[in-house]
């Protein structure tokens, strides 16, 4: 062969060669693009084959609804590697409000306060909080997930009741919806129904209530042994000095955040507790029962409802929370604050701490004239109240808590710490009288002095002060 006709032979093969090139390049482009904008708009139909769950497509919706963006972007930093990992980023909607709990009705009777999302196990749940009959056959309720694409999966309801409801008439209950695993994203908020199917249409002709999800994961690092304390629900007289005392003493004694309930307070209280809010140290949320529901249709107004909301509530930001009165304070007898206690005998298999209770009747307080009640009653039962005791609980290790004790904690292996009288108690002020209820016999005559408080009373008085002056302050400013 020539060497001219070589060399074209040659040109020939580089010009073939680089028409394979784009001829392949064109063909992994057209497929890329395929694959990237007309794939993704077909929505999956497979059918649901587990028991527990069934899934729609909401076929009225599709009509008429455009595509829309689902699923928080919530970082869960120490759940991370727990249960199916879904997507998640900075732009979710539900970092951008934060919805207000109060109750909701699903239907009469059926009262929702609100709703968590629960990864504490490997199976992902939505827990409800919520007020019904506990006299009635409970109520077979559906939970609804949206899912891209006019997707949606639905669970059914399962109940636990909660074991304080004291057998009256309505009670609290955990109502728990399995997350389904096929749902690929985190919910913003769940359809609670009456009905199975989660048509737009059907959901018109049953009872319903979309709810909000609120979130367990930790939004800042706790390192350092937060400690908080719950209120159960305000109502009544309350005195603005116990009130100012309540909070500043809680400070001394380690607290760093309260929350409250608000069902039925004065303008006084509720400048107080603005006051506080607005300085990051209290959150006070509305109680509105509904008017059906009376003091004498269940218990101590809810509050058990109440604590356990504030316990899903503290799970973000607190190591520790208490529940506790306006009249009661956990007072360590050997350490400077909680805090300090916690860290001393909290251990790895612990999920609470439980103390017993002396009660400070203010009928026995002192001469001295003093606006605080902690420094003008010093003289206390002799003997500890064991069934009045009041817990400080890890909130991430707690299934369930009581009024005065840990009910159920989210894993067995966790233990209750029964802390001992000497070292820790909680000092109760409140009349003293020999009923069942307190279990204290002859508390009237069996008293003897503890001025334990006294060591708070200089740091105490100065903290009441400038903070009442500052209320006042606040009030005239804001009102």
């Amino acid at each position: 062969m020539s060497r001219s006709t070589r060399a074209k032979f040659l040109c020939r093969r580089r010009n073939l060669l680089h028409l394979f090139v784009l001829f392949s390049a064109g063909v992994f482009l057209f497929h890329l693009y395929f694959n990237l904008c007309v794939v993704q708009v077909i929505p999956n139909r497979e059918p649901c084959n587990m028991a527990k769950f069934s899934c729609h497509v909401d076929k009225e919706t599709s009509k008429t609804q455009k595509d829309r963006v689902y699923g928080p972007q919530v970082d869960f930093d120490e759940f991370s590697d727990i249960g199916k990992k879904r997507s998640h980023g900075k732009n979710s909607p539900c970092r951008k409000t934060e919805d207000e709990s109060r109750f909701r009705e699903v239907k009469r009777g059926i009262i929702a306060y609100s709703a968590w999302f629960d990864r504490r196990k490997s199976q992902e749940y939505v827990r409800i909080l919520l007020l019904t009959s506990t006299t009635e056959p409970l109520p077979i309720l559906f939970c609804h997930f949206d899912s891209g694409l006019k997707r949606s999966f639905t669970s059914t309801i399962s109940y636990y009741q909660h074991n304080e409801n004291h057998y009256m008439p309505f009670g609290c209950f955990i109502a728990s919806c399995a997350v389904p695993p096929e749902l690929d994203h985190i919910p913003c908020s769940v359809i609670v129904s009456t009905n199975e199917k989660s048509t737009s249409k059907t959901q018109n002709e049953s009872s319903s209530l979309v709810l909000p999800i609120n979130f367990i994961d930790r939004k800042i690092e706790v390192g350092h042994r937060q400690y908080g304390i719950c209120i159960p629900p305000l109502h009544g007289e309350i005195s603005v000095d116990r009130l100012i005392e309540f909070l500043e003493l809680s400070q001394i004694l380690g607290a760093s955040h309260f929350t409250f309930y608000n069902l039925d307070m004065s303008d006084d209280v509720q400048n107080v507790l603005d006051y506080y809010e607005e300085k990051g140290l209290a959150r006070v949320l509305l109680w509105n029962l509904p008017s059906y529901i009376s003091e004498n249709d269940i218990h101590y107004y809810g509050q058990t409802l109440s604590i356990m909301d504030c316990l899903f509530r503290s799970m973000t930001h607190l190591d520790y929370v208490a529940f506790n009165d306006l009249d009661e304070f956990i007072v360590p007898l050997y350490h400077d604050n909680v805090s300090v206690l916690l860290k001393e005998i909290h251990r790895k298999e612990h999920c609470g701490h439980c103390f017993q209770s002396a009660i400070f009747d203010p009928s026995w307080e002192d001469l001295q004239m003093s606006r605080l009640i902690t420094q003008r009653v010093f003289r206390r039962t002799k003997e500890a109240t064991p069934f009045w005791t009041k817990c400080i609980v890890d909130p991430r290790r707690i299934f369930e808590v009581g009024i005065h004790h840990i009910s159920k904690p989210i894993d067995d292996n966790f233990i209750v710490d029964q802390v001992d009288w000497g070292v820790a108690r909680v000092f109760h002020y409140r009349e003293c009288d020999d009923s069942e209820a307190l279990m204290q016999p002859d508390c009237s005559g069996n008293t003897e002095e503890d001025r334990t408080m006294q060591k708070y009373e200089e740091q105490l008085q100065i903290n009441f002060e400038l903070n009442a002056m500052a209320i006042v302050d606040f009030a005239e400013t804001n009102y």
